[in-house]
């Protein structure tokens, strides 16, 4: 009974699994088909991959159920199922955020430093300024990402050994943390004796319901570092180069007019970019969500124009400075 609960627990997080009807594919196959829910060509599915029970209790169809190697698999289900995986793709929320940071970043900081830069007159110092900024940036923050990740996983890593000193040291203290765990769900003081002595059995089952379900806890990915710090190193490259796109398109002393029209494409790739960032990142609430998309689009607009405003009034102000501190 007690596995049955923790069983439970796992998978639906709550303790009975009343309301869940198991799909026959998937009791059959031991996970969702990669290929919808539908599945694609199930000839690919491997002998093993069935339990004896399952074989025995599968409908006969005439036929011998292949106990060798895979059967040949459908060319065309295959490129049916990348299709679906591909037009399916969600990004994860890591991913959508780390790609936020670098294109904030990169919207916001090299259009201020290209702004400010245009007051001295020459594209020719905008250009050489913001391509070395945006370089520079985009290693600083690929590290950064990078380095941050590496720590949440450290960090993790400290956590599962403290938990696993706890669990050798004081299985009382730690059989105490069950309790406090399980007691939100609903489970009495029989069931959770009852599953805190199955975990009492072993050291790791008990250590990983601690880390997922009482710290809440989760694993990071082994490439988490790499990924991350390439996600916001690119999305900063690729933010930090609208703005310094038009003065590359201009001539030598035609700073203001590629200042102008940098205004006018960072004011629409701003608004834009907070309209689609609220659209992911927002609650899916059909009467509130437009109006919060617009919101955020302006939010950021602002965000970049008041930071391009406040560069340009710093380089001005130096300019002014400059003849007085020479005399």
């Amino acid at each position: 009974m007690g596995i049955v609960l923790l069983k439970n627990l796992f998978a639906y997080g709550q303790p009975t699994g009343a309301g869940i009807i198991a799909s026959p594919s998937k009791a059959y196959y031991g996970h969702r088909s990669p290929f919808g829910e539908k599945g694609g060509d199930r000839s690919c599915v491997t002998a093993t991959s069935l339990s004896s029970g399952d074989l025995e209790s599968q409908p006969s169809t005439g036929r011998q159920t292949p106990t060798g190697p895979n059967p040949p698999c459908n060319s065309k289900s295959w490129i049916r199922g990348a299709w679906t995986a591909l037009t399916g793709f969600r990004p994860t929320p890591r991913m959508i955020s780390d790609a936020i940071i670098g294109l904030a970043d990169g919207m916001t900081v090299p259009f201020a430093l290209t702004a400010g830069l245009s007051s001295l007159g020459s594209t020719r110092i905008v250009q050489l300024g913001g391509v070395a900024e945006l370089i520079a940036g985009m290693i600083s923050m690929g590290v950064g990402g990078a380095l941050g990740a590496k720590a949440e996983s450290d960090g993790f890593k400290a956590k599962m050994s403290d938990t696993l000193k706890l669990v050798l040291g004081s299985s009382a203290d730690a059989v105490d943390l069950v309790h406090e765990t399980l007691n939100p769900f609903g489970f009495d003081l029989g069931q959770r004796n009852v599953i805190s002595d199955q975990l009492r059995q072993s050291s790791d089952k008990m250590v990983d319901f601690l880390i997922r379900f009482h710290y809440q806890e989760k694993e990071p990915d082994s490439s988490r570092p790499w990924s991350c710090g390439l996600t916001i190193g690119l999305g900063y490259g690729v933010g930090g180069l609208i703005p310094l796109i038009p003065y590359f398109c201009v001539g030598v002393h035609e700073v203001f007019l590629a200042l102008y029209i940098s205004i006018g494409v960072m004011a629409v790739t701003l608004f834009l970019f907070g309209y689609f960032k609220t659209v992911l990142l927002a609650e899916q609430d059909r009467e509130k969500s437009t109006w919060k998309a617009f919101k955020g689009g302006l939010w950021m607009m602002g965000l970049g124009g008041g930071s391009a405003a406040v560069a340009v009034g710093a380089v001005y102000g130096i300019q002014m400075a400059s003849p007085a501190m020479e005399h």
